[in-house]
């Protein structure tokens, strides 16, 4: 909008003496006017921006070109009214042209989310521009929506709120695979320090007991750790069982299988012309005039209890099995006490010694206990932890780093996990779990 303003007033007087006009001549004064444009201050400005529901940074003012505001994760959207000072003015946001005292809808992404309101006056095509920042937060949301296994059930029953389970596990079961799946996809999910997949972390499991340990952290970065305490039964310790049957005479020793079948004058030698030592009773019966002749007589080794059956006797001995027809006895091979089984290896990932430096355990530490509780006081602010691998090639990683110092978090409980591994298949992880007092 122009506007003429009168400036200034130019007086020009002349004054001319003309030879024969006598002494002097007045002239008409003579004004000049001189004008200026200027530009409306209001023509390019905002009356107003607001969101819906939504405070900015500061109190609007149209000489004022920068605001922001924050809204929380659970807020994907935002209603933005802007009003022009002018009627006449074209306002846009982002290149949109809009209508001014009109509330728009905009989507938001988490972060930050700038938007460009621009006035243009359309009688001069001068332009104004705004910014508003409105910073959407990250999600904080690190709980679980399930854990799927392999093999095994959790107990007590799956839920998002409760982070400790237990889990047994027959002898058989070598590995167990764990899906954990995320309340929010923003979320990343590891079980031992590995990331989940879509088909899940297989994770080797020990004879006896052992945790996993999972680690939801949120988009915001904050952590809910879910612990796992899993025990894989021991079979190893199992005995075998004996038996003797008449007939084609079968014997179940310890470790070892065999029969014994016999006809008339059966011996059982294991060496000629033997004897049967102190303590052993190493004796043939006979039941149709039988007899153990001296060039083949029976023979119990020390510890062993030897008998031979022929007719109506019979005899079993420990760690060795025979089997034989007529008067033939042979012996077979022995094997370890025990019936067959795997033999479990022992792990080199263990630690023989683990000390904090504040708080009271709720029990002493052993290499084969995992988890722990641990009570401080509420003003403790960090903890030191000193742990001590029982095999010198064993690496140890506290928090999937090398320091040994903690900051506990702002809550009342906060779960370390401490990792013991000797080689990509030989892992353990110890748990302590803080609990602080409340202050």
């Amino acid at each position: 909008m122009l506007t003429k303003i009168p400036k200034k007033g130019l007086n020009v007087v002349l004054i001319v003496s003309i030879l024969g006009l006598g002494t002097g001549y007045n002239l008409p004064t003579a004004y000049a006017e001189e004008t200026v444009t200027q530009v409306s201050q209001t023509a390019n400005t905002l009356a107003k921006i607001e969101i819906e529901g939504v405070k900015l940074d500061k109190d609007f003012s149209a000489e004022i070109n920068q605001y922001s505001a924050t809204v929380e994760n659970e807020t994907n959207s935002i209603h933005i009214l802007v009003k022009g000072s002018n009627t006449n003015s074209i306002i846009s946001i982002n290149d949109k042209t809009i209508t001014s005292g009109t509330a728009e809808e905009y989507a938001l992404q988490t972060g930050q989310n700038i938007f460009l309101i621009t006035v243009k006056d359309s009688s001069t095509n001068l332009t104004n521009t705004y910014t508003l920042t409105v910073t959407r937060e990250q999600n904080s949301n690190s709980q679980l929506q399930n854990i799927k296994l392999s093999t095994g059930k959790l107990s007590p029953a799956f839920s998002s709120t409760v982070t400790e389970y237990n889990v047994q596990l027959p002898n058989d079961s070598q590995t167990i695979t764990v899906l954990p799946t995320a309340l929010e996809k923003t979320a990343v999910v590891e079980v031992n320090g590995a990331e989940v997949t879509e088909k899940g972390v297989p994770v080797n499991i020990p004879v006896g007991k052992s945790d996993i340990l999972i680690v939801v952290t949120a988009e915001n970065g904050s952590e809910l750790r879910y612990t796992i305490h899993v025990e894989r039964q021991d079979t190893s310790s199992g005995k075998g069982t004996d038996s003797a049957q008449t007939g084609s005479g079968s014997s179940t020793q310890s470790g070892n299988t065999g029969s014994t079948s016999t006809g008339k004058n059966a011996s059982t030698p294991t060496e000629k012309n033997g004897s049967a030592p102190t303590g052993n009773s190493g004796s043939a019966p006979t039941g149709n005039s039988g007899s153990a002749p001296t060039e083949n007589s029976g023979s119990a080794q020390m510890g062993s209890i030897g008998s031979g059956k022929s007719g109506s006797g019979f005899v079993t001995q420990t760690g060795i099995s025979f089997s034989g027809q007529g008067n033939t006895i042979n012996q077979s091979a022995s094997s370890p006490q025990g019936a067959p089984g795997t033999v479990e290896k022992t792990s080199n990932a263990t630690l023989s010694k683990l000390t904090v430096s504040t708080g009271t355990w709720d029990s002493s530490f052993t290499s084969s206990e995992y988890t722990y509780h641990i009570a401080v006081s509420s003003d403790t602010k960090t903890v030191t932890i000193n742990p001590t691998t029982s095999n010198s090639s064993s690496d140890i990683t506290i928090e999937g780093g090398t320091s040994k110092t903690i900051q506990l978090d702002d809550d009342n409980k906060t779960v370390i996990s401490i990792r013991v591994t000797y080689d990509d298949t030989d892992r353990k992880t110890y748990v302590l779990v803080f609990d602080r007092a409340e202050s």
